[in-house]
């Protein structure tokens, strides 16, 4: 048998970096590949989880800076008075004697209570022969103790300590009294000033009372009493002025009033604000670019009318610091509260929101309203749809 021929195996050599010529360089690059990673580990890994840490802001080489997201404007939170309704909201003073009684005035509420005049028909006058102190909330009235010594008992207002109200003649004149109620209603009445001509209108905070008074023919006073120890200052005089017609404000220690501005040519042609703190010996001034009536303050809050209660009154609203603007034609009469200022218009009632520079009805359109007041936190009016008896409403302005 012949032996079959086999060529000898061929082997391939094998690529090795020590016998490569190209061996150094791929070992150089493997190195800075690797020194390259490491730098990147720690400069994108390492770092920006590292630095917040010890309080260092850091961002990355080549990280460009992140577009921050526009923050969205929040949705503003409407005003409580948006949603206010005011067939639930208002209440109609219900008491224990309200069959009794026929006529109702001078609504004022202090620390949730509310007192009010009440009157009947005397010998074909009405006269207002007692006041009411009625709580809304227990639905409980109490008829004070408290005849006139002469006709009426007009402008009740009280606080902590202190009833003050005027016992008033039907022609004009009477007396101011005041009342200590600290140990109850049943506080003995003593007189503060009488008063001769007209049924001045009474001003109560803390120990003092402030009204303005017809003391002559063309002469008018303002006045201020110290309750505790019954003395009493006249603050300002007005000689055959329209000023004298004008009511003070008192409200948290600041006694305001109204009084003549700038004259050209001879004419008036603004009025000046006047108001003074009762722990304070200087008067200061607010210059006004109108003609001002009725000035109230409260806090940083100021309003007023142009006119005498006419058809073309206009309402005026200030913020300290800023210029006046006009709220509102044809106003009859307004009161202002820490939030809110609520005025009439055309027999409706409305409240002007200081934050929010919006104006709501209160009283609905089918409802005719007579103004009677801002107090607590409260507006009260007169339901004058129907005249056959006084109807005293209130509502609480949310704030």
């Amino acid at each position: 048998m012949r032996r079959r021929y086999k060529p000898p195996k061929q082997y391939r050599k094998r690529f090795s970096l020590k016998t490569s010529e190209w061996g150094p360089f791929i070992k150089l690059g493997l190195v800075v590949l690797t020194v390259l990673l490491f730098i990147a580990f720690l400069l994108y890994i390492v770092f920006p989880r590292l630095m917040p840490i010890v309080g260092i802001k850091y961002r990355a080489p080549f990280v460009p800076t992140p577009t921050p997201m526009p923050t969205a404007e929040p949705t503003p939170t409407p005003h409580p008075m948006a949603s206010f309704d005011i067939e639930q909201e208002r209440e109609e003073v219900m008491f224990s004697d309200y069959n009794s009684y026929r006529w109702f005035s001078d609504p004022y509420f202090y620390g949730g209570q509310l007192i009010f005049a009440a009157g009947k028909l005397v010998n074909s006058n009405v006269e207002m022969q007692k006041l009411i102190v009625f709580d809304p909330v227990t639905r409980v009235s109490e008829t004070l103790n408290i005849s006139p010594k002469n006709d009426h008992l007009l402008f009740p207002k009280f606080n902590d300590k202190y009833l003050v109200y005027f016992d008033a003649h039907r022609d004009g004149g009477g007396n101011i009294m005041v009342c200590d109620i600290t140990n109850g209603w049943n506080g003995r009445s003593v007189v503060i000033k009488e008063v001769f001509v007209g049924q001045p209108q009474l001003m109560l905070d803390g120990q003092y009372v402030a009204w303005t008074e017809r003391t002559g023919s063309k002469m008018d006073k303002l006045f201020v009493c110290d309750i505790e120890s019954r003395e009493t200052t006249v603050v300002q005089m007005f000689s055959n002025s329209p000023y004298g017609q004008s009511k003070p404000s008192l409200r948290d220690g600041v006694l305001v009033w109204a009084d003549a501005g700038d004259v050209q040519d001879g004419i008036e042609v603004n009025s000046t604000i006047y108001y003074i703190g009762m722990n304070e010996s200087t008067v200061s001034t607010c210059k006004t670019s109108t003609y001002v009536h009725d000035p109230q303050k409260v806090n940083e809050h100021w309003a007023w009318l142009d006119a005498h209660h006419s058809e073309d009154t206009n309402l005026y609203y200030m913020n300290t610091g800023e210029a006046p603007r006009k709220i509102a034609e044809g106003v009859v009469e307004f009161g202002m509260d820490e939030h809110f200022l609520a005025y009439t218009k055309n027999e409706m009632l409305y409240v002007y929101i200081y934050d929010t520079d919006e104006v709501y009805a209160v009283t609905p359109e089918h409802e005719k309203a007579q103004f009677l007041g801002v107090s607590d936190g409260k507006v009260i009016w007169m339901d004058v749809t129907s005249r056959e008896r006084d109807i005293m409403k209130f509502a609480e302005i949310p704030s």
